[in-house]
């Protein structure tokens, strides 16, 4: 047993020697065989090949085929074999050899993310190893300029107003995709010129940036003057893509419709016909005239030519109101009123003609918005008031013709007439002033015609021509003229209208179609024949206008063989005459008109004929060809009507036929016999035309005859009304007025209507003309209506036939009641110092259906009050004083349709109430008092007493208040009589004290008023000197008390214009002189005033409303003079003080939004269905222009349809108040809900509020999307999130908010790397019109974004914005495979220990290096060895060898054993799939599923869940093997039992051995070993020393390297047991379905197993 074991180790190193012998020889042939089947891409770096094909079509592939060799290592069926393996990508392609050729054509926009790259995956053999690798090959497919730009969001639309200004942006919304890439896929934008019509925009607009499309005002546009319908335009875009050259550019064109808005720029413009000139849609100079009766008492007044009315120039028809501004003489506006609203002229007084015979006022149209006038729109007129004499008319337009006449090319100056005939008397126009008085100087009137271009008066009064040259034939025939007359420039009054015909004069000749004709051809032979027609023209009308042709002379003498119709001008050949061959006629024709022979005019022309001989048989002929026959529609079936006659000059029979054949008539072939075989209806048609043809049947032309059947009528209709139903309106009390007029009529002829009524009842009809008259006089107040039955009837009286009609009349009613008023008094009060006020409304009644009332003043103080014409509203015109004196006023009111008769007036009593408008005034600016300190408290200091201007008890009252200054108000009492007394001890050291004590007066009424003095006490100590003298103790001269008032004066903020702020007595005036108050030009002088009231005070007072939120304090300088102030003499008195204006509640909370334009007043969230309960989803923020407690706001939720939101009322932020996967339905896409703003007013005011809607949107991974910004990390991109936001909606269009940033993330292979850098900016696009989010793959965002153009359009406008980033690409989120590692990339500042730990390690990675190239030399050297070698070795069988160990125990004596000899093997190719790069694939060992899966990391999982790879157990004496270089940790491979947990068990009929299989050093691992008494598993090794290897221990475990999986072979049967197989031990604790066979020996002695090694 020792000899063989030490024979084993010499064969062991034998063995061993020799193949490190082999590996060396190995390792010289492995290198070049290890290149075969490798690529070579030009970049070492690469991981496959890169070639590229041209994009290309059918056609184009047939004429440029397209190849690429592929740079492989190996010769092709020599070293290598290529194979296409059967893909998608491949099956574009072909392979022969290595080069690699294209058979499909190849379309790049063919797929939605664009065919950019195929992936042809190449399967290469080795021929000489037999292996098989994956060759990934990428091509490129390069991209042809073969897509036109494609317009999106199509049709576009857009309106601008008139009124912007020449360079602002008016479109943005202008977008074109492009599918191809690059240049190619770049689109720019540029205009189109149109055809320069009226709709063609393009003069108006520009495209500064083509790139960006957008379009500008690059001319002023002018809503007026656009001449096209709806004011819309056209304007031609184009889009053209970049493509280079920039000939094989592709465009694509659209139309984008322009609507211009009007804008406010015209003024009003008064309206009235014959306003001459218009300039700018403005009447130039407009000129009014009416007239008032002298000592008239006034009312409503008629203007001439038309009322007075302005409309708004402009299309947006503003508000006008009218007013008069100035006129001569000044008094105009005692007399004369205009309605603002109305521009009704009211006389106001009476005027005396004597005092003033005409007034010229200026009226003044102005516009109006919201009631306020607009700046600088506003038009003039002039209205002229002529005061005439009571019995008096206004000047009257006089005309002796209404219809005029004058010859063409008349003559300037020629007169017209008043008819045709030229003695006729001329049209004479003329004025009738029958106001005239004696001694008035004569009034001259001018004419203005309209139009002033072709007629005119002369000094007579005659109408005459005025521009030479009126052409009837071309200029119109008649014109019409409007004649309006003028007294010495003033306003038209009256209007005539002349028409004037112009008459026709035969100034032009008859002209022929040709001024020569072409020689004409006839044949030989007899018989009429057409010849040729002529025509001729004549411009002139009438006689003069009409052509008639003769043959003046003929040639040869062929007068008498030719003839012309003189109407039509067709010459033929006279019946009987025969042409000879060779004639040749020339024939003189003339056209002449109709007019006398004097005057008549003519035109020759000449046709020249030829006879040729007869070459064919001559056709027959008809002589004449025309027929008329006439016959009765009531002619039976087969009647003749007429037989007409052809001649054949050859003699030949001759047939006839009806060509086209008629329903009616047929003609005999034979005879020519024409008969009828179809009754005739006159209703149906009363003449028939039939053409006849004569052939000879021998030749092919034919001659044919009209017929002209004309069928006579038969009453056989019944009349009919031309209307169905008739209606008329006739007015009341007219005997013989003319009501209306019924027609009917008769389809038969030769018939005339008469009409007749059923029965008088106040109408008659006229029986020929159908006219119906009223025969008495009608009431409408008695009947209003009646209906009438007329009969119409022929007026055949053998077979007369009627019918009849229903005819409504309605009497309408006439103004021929007079008004009266329902009352005669009317009580009325009105408060004083009210103006233009209407204080009561009078009302009169008319009886009549048509209402016809104008209300007037007849008698009253028409200085202070008016009346309104249409509406009785009786108003004040100036402020009443009740304080005047006068507190009664009677007015009476009447109407003009009503003068004298019952009820015709009312009677206003006014009653004038007083109004508190009266200051209380001092009677002395300043009191002056004096007494000692030691004055007991209640002393009477002095009285004060104040005077009321008001004379009502409750208004003239006056109270008594102490104010201001110092100590005063401490020391001092007011008593309600207006006594100080004083109140304190006034003891002092000093020898005298003054004070200065402010008094007011102020009266109870409202509003409040106030009156303000100075008392000046001098309290001199009792030992003092004697009493100073009042001059002396005044400290101050004319003017204030003080320089400066100590406190803020308080006003309210909007208090009305007007409101009284403070009163400030003035101080040591002059007696008689007048003082005047203002406020010096300090800051804001234009909103307070000061007027001096009393002479004594000056009184300030607010000038307009006061707005807190624009000013909170105002410093005012009060000044106060003399009015006849001597500047070097008198003195000046100056007073600073402060106005303090208190806020009110008068601004409600706005909304503060992004971006308006787009999203509106709307806010847009968005909240997915996971997220937390209370995140904040949005923030609403409003602001309030209040102060303090006015501008606090709170937040509150509105039309919530779930309660899923709440809004903190503070700060307004929004959050959920639940998770919406619970509560949400499925189908919810949006919630919509309304935020209110409410103010918190302080003093009382009503709170204000504003609202705004809520959009939020659930946010779901298709709305998602990423923008990646390059090298910039999410710290410093969130300080250009706003920025973000506003880029991606200006290229978007829609609402983009960003939801989240983070570091960026990309896929490499099977990792997902974070790149620290880079940052993800995660971000959702909403659309403003629907409100929803829009998906990532909505075509609206995919051009934008996600196509090439709209990248490089985006890349752009970041880099132009404020912040500028770099954008790397707009993607999809990256969903991350659960099975995927995060790899992080970071580039970090480093420490100079961490760069030197780095250099260290890069030091040991370059030694490295040299080693595995070592190992990768060896290792190639021995796959190729191990190629050659069988894939399993089984040992020999050995029997066991027993050693006696030392008894020491009973349990020791009888061991018990069984030896297993386990083998290894290396899977085929195994080794391949772990140097194979990424992109190479080779299959997996037979039968091994596990390698089909992608297992990231080092972990290496089963599919089958009944397997698991355990690591292997290192003893001792195996060290030496695992340090081998080719040695790697072993795997044994074992498998679960599927029926239980049992422990993993060695299943064998003998022993088995544990061999490793290594490539160098062939050490004995050692040999299982199990024993019955044992629990598991023990390994010998060669020292025969026992490794117990437990069963759970082997099942727990497994090992871990799978280049060296452990195999069984059977010791008896040296068989190799497959690695799927179950290894089952044999103890005694374990069971195997199978029958085993031990082999184990009983005895004393220890049994020894002898290990042995398997190669």
């Amino acid at each position: 047993m020792i000899a063989r074991g030490a024979v084993n180790k010499m064969i062991y190193h034998s063995g061993q020697g020799l193949l490190l012998l082999l590996g060396s020889l190995c390792l010289a042939l492995g290198t070049d065989a290890q290149k075969l089947c490798s690529p070579q891409p030009p970049d070492p770096r690469a991981t496959s090949l890169q070639v590229s094909f041209n994009e290309s079509s059918s056609e184009e592939l047939t004429l440029r085929p397209q190849s690429q060799d592929l740079a492989i290592h190996g010769e092709v069926d020599s070293d290598i074999s290529l194979t296409l393996t059967p893909t998608t990508d491949n099956s574009y392609f072909v392979l022969y050899g290595k080069k690699l050729s294209l058979i499909r054509p190849l379309d790049r926009e063919s797929t939605a993310v664009g065919l950019n790259t195929l992936d042809v995956h190449i399967l290469c053999e080795n021929l000489q190893s037999g292996r098989q690798r994956t060759i990934l090959v990428t091509a490129s497919v390069v991209d042809k300029n073969d897509n036109s730009p494609s317009f999106m969001n199509l049709p576009y639309h857009f309106e601008v107003n008139e009124l912007t200004p020449v360079g602002a942006t008016v479109f943005r919304m202008l977008s074109a995709v492009d599918a191809d890439k690059a240049e190619n896929g770049l689109v720019n934008f540029v205009l189109t010129p149109g055809d320069g019509s009226t709709t063609d925009a393009s003069r108006y607009f520009a495209i500064n940036l083509p790139y960006q499309g957008f379009i500008t005002i690059a001319s002023p546009l002018d809503y007026e003057s656009l001449d096209v319908s709806n004011h819309t335009m056209q304007l031609h875009v184009t889009a053209v893509d970049q493509a280079r050259p920039p000939e094989g550019a592709l465009s694509s064109s659209t139309t984008i419709e322009v609507t211009v808005t009007d804008g406010n720029d015209l003024s009003p413009t008064f309206v009235y016909a014959g306003c001459k000139p218009i300039v700018s849609r403005q009447c130039v100079n407009p000129q009014y005239r009416t007239a008032v009766v002298s000592n008239a008492p006034g009312g409503a007044l008629s203007v001439m030519p038309e009322p007075i009315r302005a409309v708004d120039a402009d299309n947006m028809r503003n508000p006008v109101t009218y007013t008069l501004i100035s006129g001569e003489p000044e008094t105009f506006a005692e007399y004369f009123s205009i309605d603002e609203r109305t521009g009704v002229v009211s006389q106001t007084a009476p005027v005396s003609r004597s005092d003033i015979r005409q007034f010229a006022m200026l009226v003044l149209a102005q516009e109006t918005v919201g009631g306020s006038p607009v700046p600088g729109k506003f038009s003039t007129a002039t209205l002229t008031v002529d005061v005439v004499a009571m019995t008096s008319d206004v000047p009257v337009l006089t005309v002796s013709a209404h219809a005029g006449f004058v010859e063409e090319n008349a003559q300037a100056g020629t007169v017209v007439r008043s008819d045709r005939d030229s003695a006729s008397p001329g049209v004479r126009i003329g004025v009738l002033d029958p106001e005239a008085l004696a001694g008035d100087a004569p009034p001259h009137f001018g004419y203005l015609l309209s139009p002033d271009g072709d007629f005119g008066i002369n000094s007579d009064g005659y109408l005459v021509v005025k521009r030479s040259g009126l052409d009837a034939d071309n200029d119109p025939r008649s014109y019409v003229v409007d004649v309006v007359a003028q007294e010495g420039g003033s306003s038209p009054v009256q209007r005539e209208t002349i028409t004037v015909t112009l008459i026709d004069t035969n100034d032009n000749s008859p002209q022929f179609e040709r001024q020569s004709y072409e020689l004409v051809t006839l044949s030989e032979g007899l018989g009429p024949r057409d010849v040729l027609q002529v025509s001729a023209a004549d411009k002139d009308s009438g006689i003069y206008g009409n052509v008639t042709y003769s043959i003046r002379h003929v040639s040869a003498g062929g007068a008498d063989k030719f003839e012309i119709n003189p109407q039509s001008g067709l010459i033929r050949v006279l019946p009987g005459v025969k042409l000879q061959h060779g004639d040749t006629y020339s024939l003189f024709i003339e056209a002449s008109d109709g007019a006398p022979e004097e005057l008549r005019r003519a035109a020759q022309t000449v046709v020249d004929v030829a006879v040729q001989a007869s070459r064919v048989q001559t056709a027959p002929y008809f002589d004449p060809t025309e027929y008329n026959v006439t016959v009765s529609e009531g002619i039976p079936v087969n009647t003749r009507i007429i037989k007409l006659q052809a001649f054949d000059a050859d003699g030949d029979e001759i047939f006839y036929e009806v060509h086209p054949a008629s329903p009616y008539f047929e003609v005999s072939q034979e005879t020519g016999q024409v008969t009828n075989h179809a009754r005739l209806d006159f209703d149906n048609a009363d003449v028939y035309y039939l053409t006849v043809r004569a052939t000879d049947r021998k030749t092919v032309p034919t001659s044919s005859a009209t017929v002209t059947v004309y069928v006579l009528d038969q009453n056989d209709n019944n009349p009919a009304f031309v209307q169905s139903r008739y209606s008329f309106h006739v007015k009341e009390g007219v005997k013989d007025a003319y009501v209306g007029t019924v027609e009917a009529v008769d389809v038969d002829t030769g018939t005339e209507m008469r009409y007749s009524l059923a029965d008088d009842d106040g109408f008659r009809v006229d029986a020929e003309s159908g006219d119906i008259y009223t025969s008495a006089a009608l009431d409408s107040e008695l009947r209003d209506n009646y209906m009438l039955t007329i009969t119409a009837t022929d007026s055949r009286l053998e077979d007369a036939r009627s019918t009849t009609m229903k005819v409504m009349v309605t009497v309408v009613d006439v103004p021929d009641e007079n008004p009266v008023f329902k009352t005669r008094l009317y009580n009325a009060v009105v408060e004083e110092n009210l103006s233009n006020v209407t204080i009561v409304t009078v009302e009169a009644y008319d009886p009549d259906t048509v209402k016809n009332i104008t209300y007037v003043m007849k008698n009253g103080d028409a200085g202070k009050f008016s009346v309104d014409p249409v509406t009785g509203a009786v108003r004040t015109r100036g402020a009443l004083d009740y304080d005047a004196g006068r507190s009664h006023y009677t007015l009476v009111v009447g109407t003009t349709q009503n003068q004298f008769g019952a009820m015709a007036t009312t009677e206003v009593n006014v009653t004038v109430l007083d109004k508190n408008d009266g200051y209380p005034e001092f009677t002395q600016a300043l009191y002056i008092s004096e007494l000692l300190d030691t004055a007991p408290i209640g002393t009477l200091v002095t009285r004060v007493s104040a005077e009321d201007t008001d004379r009502t008890p409750e208004h003239s009252k006056t109270v008594y208040r102490i104010v201001g200054y110092g100590q005063a108000p401490g020391l001092f009492y007011m008593l309600t009589d207006g006594s100080i007394i004083t109140k304190n001890s006034l003891v002092s050291d000093k020898l005298t004290t003054t004070y200065i004590v402010g008094v007011e007066a102020l009266d109870p009424g409202y509003p409040e008023r106030v009156g303000a003095a100075n008392v000046t006490v001098a309290v001199r100590h009792d030992d003092a000197a004697p009493r100073v003298e009042p001059a002396v103790v005044r400290t101050t001269g004319f003017g204030f008390q003080q320089g400066v008032y100590s406190e803020p004066l308080l006003v309210e903020e909007n208090a009305p214009a007007h409101t009284h702020v403070v009163t400030v007595p003035v101080v040591n005036r002059e007696a008689g002189r007048d003082i005047v108050c203002e406020i010096e030009s300090w800051t804001h002088d234009d909103k307070f005033t000061a007027v001096a009231e009393g002479g004594s005070q000056c009184v300030v007072s607010t000038n307009t409303q006061l707005d807190r939120e624009k000013a909170v304090l105002y410093k005012l300088r009060l000044k106060v003079f003399y009015r006849d102030q001597d500047v070097e003499q008198d003195p000046t008195g100056t007073m600073s003080m402060a106005v303090e204006v208190t806020d009110r509640n008068d601004h409600a909370p706005e909304f503060v939004i992004a971006d308006p334009q787009l999203v509106g007043e709307r806010y847009f969230g968005v909240v997915e269905m996971d997220t937390p309960p209370f995140t904040e989803i949005l923030q609403v923020k409003a602001v309030d222009r209040d102060e303090g407690e006015n501008a606090a706001l709170s937040y509150r939720l509105e039309q919530l349809s779930k309660p899923l939101f709440l809004i903190d009322s503070e700060t307004g932020v929004v959050r959920n108040s639940q998770q919406l996967s619970l509560f949400a339905s499925p189908s919810d896409r949006r919630y919509k809900f309304v935020v209110v703003a409410t103010d918190s007013p302080s003093n009382g005011d009503a709170a204000l509020s504003a609202k705004a809607e809520v959009i939020v949107n659930i946010l779901r991974e298709e709305h998602k999307m990423v923008l990646v910004v390059h090298e910039m990390e999410p710290a410093t991109v969130q300080l250009a999130r706003q920025g973000i936001s506003s880029v991606l909606q200006q290229q978007t269009g829609y609402v983009v908010g960003v939801d989240g940033m983070s570091n960026r993330r990309y896929v490499d292979g099977e990792d997902v790397v974070v790149d620290v850098a880079s940052t993800d900016v995660w971000f959702h696009a909403t659309s403003a019109d629907t409100g929803y989010l829009l998906n990532r793959s909505d075509a609206r965002l995919a051009g934008k974004l996600f196509a090439e153009h709209g990248r490089n359009e985006l890349q752009l406008n970041f880099l132009s914005a404020a912040q500028p980033l770099t954008i790397a690409e707009v993607r999809s989120p990256i969903v991350i495979p659960p099975h995927a590692q995060l790899q992080r990339h970071a580039y970090e500042h480093i420490t100079h220990w961490q760069a030197g730990v780095i250099a260290l390690a890069v030091i040991i990675i370059l030694l490295s290096l040299g080693a595995i190239v070592g190992l990768c030399c060896c290792w190639a050297s021995y796959k190729k060895q191990r190629n050659q070698v069988k894939r399993r070795v089984v040992a020999p069988r050995y029997e066991p060898v027993f050693i006696e160990p030392l008894v020491e125990t009973k349990a020791q004596l009888q061991p018990q054993y069984e030896t297993q000899e386990l083998g290894m093997f290396v899977p085929v190719d195994y080794s391949m799939r772990q140097n194979a790069t990424p992109n190479h694939s080779y299959p997996p060992p037979p039968g091994d599923a596990s390698f089909a899966h992608s297992i990231p990391g080092n972990v290496r999982q089963s599919p089958k869940e009944n397997r698991t790879f355990v690591p292997y157990v290192e003893t001792a004496l195996e060290k030496k093997i695992n340090d081998s270089p080719t040695y790697s940790e072993p795997y044994f491979e074992a498998s679960l039992e599927d029926d239980g947990d049992r422990p993993l068990s060695v299943e064998s009929e003998g022993p088995y051995h544990v061999t490793s299989s290594v490539a160098k050093d062939r050490a004995s691992i050692g040999s299982a070993t199990s024993s019955e008494s044992g629990s598991g598993t023990d390994f010998v090794d060669d020292q025969h020393h026992h490794h117990p290897l437990k069963s759970s221990a082997i099942t727990s475990q497994g090992f871990s390297n799978a280049q060296n999986p452990l195999y069984v072979s059977s010791e008896n049967t040296g068989d190799a047991v497959s690695p799927r197989s179950n290894i089952t031990s044999k103890s005694g604790q374990s069971s195997s379905s199978r029958s085993t066979h031990s082999s184990s020996s009983r005895s004393a002695a220890p049994q020894r197993a002898e290990s042995t090694t398997i190669l």
